[in-house]
C-alpha cells in the first residue's frame, strides 16, 4: 500500500484538549489519544491539526469546527486549496460567531498527498515538514507569527533573537465575520517513495525544538516514530496540548 499514516495526540498539562485531529478517516479530540496506524491504497489521502488558541473563549469548539467543515467539503468532492479554508472560517462563524463564543480561534495545518505530490494549506503556526528519504528536513509552511509579518514588511531582520512576544500569532481562523483578511499559506512539495511528512500543533514542534529532527529515524517506520517523539513529550512535561500526524509515503 503507498501510504501510511501514524498519529497521536494528548492534552499536556491543560484540563482540555484544545486539538483537534483528523487522520482522513475519522477526527479526533481526545485528552489521550494512544498512538494508531492505518494504510492507505486510495489515489488521495487528506489529514490536519488544528490547535484552539487557549486565550479565546472556547477554543475547543473552534478547531473541531474547522475540521468538520474541511472533512465535510472533502466528503462532498470539493477540491483540496486554500478556499476550503475561506469556507471553514466561515463556518467557523456561523457556528461560534455570536454571544460568549464570539472570537474563538484556532490554526489549522491540512495536506492532501496524490502521487509524488502533496499540498498543504495553513493557518497560524502548526506547521508541516517535509522528511526527504536521505533524512533531510524542510519546514514546508511559515508561522503567520508577528515575528514573520515585521521580517516581511523589513522592520525585523530574520535570525536576530527578539522578545518572545513577537512569537505571538498574527493571524489564526476567528470566530469574527468581519475578520477575514487572514493569510493562508499554500504550497505543493514532492513526496516521493521513502518520503515522509509531518503535520503537527505547537504542542510538538516548541517543546522539541531540535530533538525534533534530531529524533527521527527513516528506518523506524511511521507508528514507532509516533511513539518516540510522544514519549519524548511526555518526558519533558509536555506542557501544551500537541497533535500529529506523520505520513509515510511507502510506495
Amino acid at each position: 500500500m503507498p501510504w501510511t499514516l501514524a498519529y497521536t495526540q494528548h492534552c499536556g498539562n491543560n484540563p482540555d484538549q484544545q486539538d483537534t485531529l483528523w487522520s482522513g478517516l475519522k477526527i479526533y479530540q481526545h485528552r489521550d489519544l494512544a498512538p494508531l496506524q492505518h494504510a492507505s491504497d486510495a489515489d488521495e489521502i487528506f489529514a490536519a491539526v488544528a490547535d484552539g488558541v487557549a486565550n479565546s473563549p472556547a477554543p475547543q469548539r473552534a478547531s473541531r469546527a474547522v475540521l468538520e467543515s474541511l472533512a465535510a467539503d472533502i466528503a462532498a468532492g470539493r477540491t483540496f486549496n486554500a478556499s476550503l479554508l475561506r469556507r471553514a472560517h466561515g463556518r467557523l462563524c456561523d457556528t461560534l460567531a455570536r454571544g460568549r463564543s464570539y472570537g474563538s480561534a484556532t490554526t489549522l495545518t491540512a495536506a492532501a498527498c496524490r502521487g509524488d505530490r502533496c499540498t498543504v494549506v495553513s493557518v497560524g503556526d502548526s506547521r508541516a515538514y517535509r522528511v526527504a528519504a536521505d533524512g533531510q528536513w524542510e519546514q514546508i509552511t511559515r508561522d503567520h507569527t508577528i515575528l514573520n509579518r515585521l521580517i516581511d514588511e523589513g522592520v525585523a531582520e530574520d535570525g536576530v533573537a527578539y522578545a518572545g512576544f513577537y512569537g505571538m500569532l498574527d493571524s489564526c481562523l476567528t470566530a469574527d465575520d468581519a475578520d477575514t483578511d487572514f493569510p493562508i499559506h499554500y504550497s505543493t512539495t514532492a513526496l516521493l517513495p521513502g518520503d515522509t511528512l509531518l503535520l503537527c500543533t505547537d504542542g510538538v514542534h516548541d517543546t522539541l525544538g531540535e530533538q525534533l529532527a534530531n529524533s527521527f529515524d527513516r528506518q523506524a517506520g511511521a507508528l514507532a516514530q509516533v511513539r518516540r517523539w510522544r514519549e519524548a513529550i511526555l518526558a519533558r512535561g509536555a506542557p501544551d496540548n500537541f497533535s500529529l500526524v506523520l505520513i509515510e509515503r511507502t510506495a
